[in-house]
């Protein structure tokens, strides 16, 4: 089991008042450094892609910027008209949060999925957190084969926050929310993170972590690489894990 060195907030998502009942509100009320995630495992399908973004766009309050969109051109159309209109703004509102979207190709033969996070509520379990739409959309992404992977974000930070980072640090979650923070320091090591699946083996080098064993099926997260640079995302929904590279 992982050390609990550093329990702090966490990266996440969550699906509110549309959603899984966690509202906007709450999401953007106190404090700074606020994240909401989703991360699907999705076929080559627009009406998945869209489905998925117009859920995650329903919690974004309405400072949130422009998306930044990191993707193939066929894509780009699609994510601009699934997150155009309510809760969005013209663009970045001073101190509010910032909205991206990346879409990545996957290998072959990978089972759809989503993983849902956010800084209060953790890493959902799909059981009891998913609101109904969520919950068919997961049962559509399982009955195919995932062709693609998109990381939707949406962070606040202190609006000096950037100017003050001087390194970078592996934020782990799992199920019961951050379980480490380890500066990427030059020092290697090994942990291991226990979810549903079972164990998820991580190692740590100064370069960045990637995931050496997994006991999910398709061990998506293993064949993913490294993550090495702030905002790189390493996520396993079936075994409700994340890694991601932030800040220090």
């Amino acid at each position: 089991m992982i050390s609990r060195r550093s329990f702090l907030k966490l990266s996440g998502l969550a699906v509110g008042a549309v959603g899984a009942g966690f509202g906007t509100g709450q999401l953007v009320s106190s404090g700074s450094g606020r994240r909401f995630s989703m991360y699907g495992f999705v076929p080559d399908d627009d009406r998945a892609v869209t489905d998925l973004l117009r859920i995650f766009r329903a919690e974004l309050p309405s400072g949130a910027g422009t998306p930044v969109i990191a993707a193939d051109a066929r894509w780009h159309d699609v994510v601009r008209n699934a997150v155009r209109g309510r809760g969005l703004s013209a663009g970045p509102v001073s101190g509010s949060g910032h909205v991206s979207v990346r879409i990545t190709r996957l290998g072959s033969g990978i089972a759809g999925d989503v993983l849902v996070h956010d800084d209060r509520k953790r890493i959902y379990d799909p059981r009891g957190d998913f609101s109904t739409a969520l919950q068919t959309l997961r049962g559509r992404l399982n009955a195919a084969d995932a062709e693609y992977m998109i990381s939707a974000e949406y962070v606040e930070e202190a609006p000096l926050a950037s100017l003050f980072a001087g390194g970078r640090v592996l934020v782990v979650e799992d199920a019961g929310g951050t379980a480490d923070r380890i500066q990427l320091d030059g020092r290697s090591r090994s942990i291991e993170v226990r979810g549903p699946q079972g164990r998820t083996g991580i190692t740590v080098t100064g370069s960045g972590a990637h995931v050496h064993s997994a006991s999910c099926r398709h061990e998506l997260c293993r064949k993913a690489g490294t993550a090495s640079r702030p905002g790189d995302v390493i996520a396993c929904a079936p075994n409700r894990v994340l890694l991601r590279i932030e800040r220090a």
